[in-house]
């Protein structure tokens, strides 16, 4: 099959159906090309492992294959004009001029935000967000005060949710949307979801902390949030127990932010839940003139004198990585060879009382909780020293000759893979328009050296 025959969901069908060497081979492409097909199409790649638990006759999850961006936010905008041209309810429009009138109390220009006929205007992105954390603050208290003639119960919680729903995607511009990290589609979470208020103040402060993490050299660093700059939402509906989170701060990265916050229990005796958002990219969200950015141009090869500081690490980061391999292997070897009931049948005709099978079993379990955390110490390993070799971080933008022509990229991302022959660095980033404008394309840099050079210290 050709390549330009493929569509984004053949390629998306082919990684999943069998390992990237073998699609590569197929389509007459290096493995790196595949890798930079599916960054440009935006088609997600199985993860690491993922083979091998396949081997191992288990059938792991495989993810849905997402809209481009681009399809995402026109459909909102779609939405937001249906929306917008519909009629409020007379509940609803009790609601929305009382948030318009402690607007108006606190300073906030609202010209132009009345209702006309009962019908939802067009306010600016900035009036729509204030409008959402008004009702999150003080929605209860207008019904006490008798500001909204109802009764703080379901019918009007659920008619207020449906004016959240409307003014979402107005003001959807104006936040940023911290969905639960473990779900997809922030409609449906079963956690809260943070809408945190973007404003300039506030992308100053991020770009201070930005600065700091990476002249420190951190990881990430973290900064309250106040009341009046966030709120939360569970399925839409916004009540007053929203206000039972506790010590909620934005953290923030080289190139992302999430939440991190705690949610009284429902049993007093009980600990605060703790709850981490998904992350966003700062490239998305900022303003490209906010960021700090270091341009670094490198050769498409690497010496043996800038591994020669590393090689120790890297060593022993190889090594890391064939042990993990081979313990993962084995820990899906022996989950698969006896049925658990077998184990269980073995433990009460030979031993009684005592389960060594099971125990057995349930200890391979925990290994295998703990070699996913090993992976993931694996990753943080592989992109910290890559960083350290290359010189270069998330943030800063490259320059160098790929494939004889001439590439710039605003990096995203730095890692590096090892194969029996070779260890290569893979530089992920935005790629730069020929006006000097950074695009929406994703490409990557490749850069490789015989692993037989670690061996020879000369």
């Amino acid at each position: 099959m050709a390549r330009r025959d493929l569509s984004r969901e053949e390629l998306f069908a082919l990684i999943w159906e069998k390992p990237t060497q073998e699609v590569a081979k197929d389509l007459g492409l290096s493995d790196v090309a595949v890798g930079k097909l599916c960054a440009r199409l935006q088609v997600p790649k199985p993860p690491r492992g993922y083979w091998a638990k396949v081997e191992a006759g288990q059938i792991p999850r495989r993810p849905p294959l997402g809209a481009f961006r681009e399809e995402i936010e026109r459909s909102r905008r779609q939405l937001a004009r249906a929306r917008s041209a519909e009629s409020l309810s007379k509940l609803q429009q009790q609601f929305f001029r009382a948030a318009l009138s402690d607007l108006q109390g606190r300073g906030v220009d609202v010209s132009g935000a009345e209702l006309r006929g009962g019908r939802l205007p067009e306010v600016s992105p900035d009036v729509a967000a204030q409008i959402l954390l008004a009702i999150q603050d003080r929605g209860h208290e207008w019904v006490k005060e008798g500001k909204v003639v109802a009764t703080w119960a379901h019918p009007a919680q659920s008619s207020l949710a449906g004016l959240v729903g409307r003014l979402l995607p107005l003001a959807r511009p104006q936040l940023l949307v911290f969905e639960n990290a473990y779900k997809k589609s922030w409609s449906t979470s079963d956690g809260p979801v943070v809408f945190v208020r973007l404003t300039s103040n506030l992308q100053e402060r991020i770009v201070a902390l930005v600065r700091f993490v990476r002249d420190k050299k951190l990881q990430h660093v973290v900064m309250p949030l106040m009341a009046t700059d966030h709120a939360w939402s569970v399925r839409h509906v916004f009540t007053p127990e929203s206000r039972l989170f506790l010590d909620s701060t934005l953290c923030v990265s080289a190139t992302e932010v999430w939440v991190e916050y705690s949610r009284k229990a429902w049993r007093d005796e009980d600990p605060p839940e703790r709850y981490v958002t998904g992350r966003l990219a700062l490239k998305e969200l900022m303003p490209i003139d906010h960021m700090p950015v270091r341009e670094v141009s490198f050769s498409p090869t690497i010496t043996r004198a800038s591994l020669a500081p590393y090689r120790e690490r890297l060593l022993a980061l190889l090594e890391a990585e064939r042990v993990n391999e081979m313990m993962l292997n084995a820990a899906y070897a022996i989950e698969r060879e006896v049925p658990n009931e077998t184990l269980a049948i073995a433990d009460r005709l030979w031993f009684g009382e005592k389960r060594p099978f099971s125990s057995a079993r349930e200890a391979w379990r925990q290994i295998e909780e703990e070699l996913e955390r090993w992976e993931g110490e694996l990753e943080s390993e592989r992109s910290m020293l890559a960083q350290a070799i290359l010189g270069i971080e998330a943030g800063d933008i490259v320059t160098s000759e790929n494939l004889g022509r001439l590439l710039r990229l605003s990096v995203t991302g730095i890692t590096l893979y090892a194969s029996d022959e070779y260890v290569t660095f893979v530089v992920n980033g935005t790629r730069f328009r020929k006006d000097g404008t950074v695009g929406k394309l994703q490409d990557s840099i490749s850069l490789q050296f015989k692993r037989e050079s670690l061996s020879n210290r000369k």
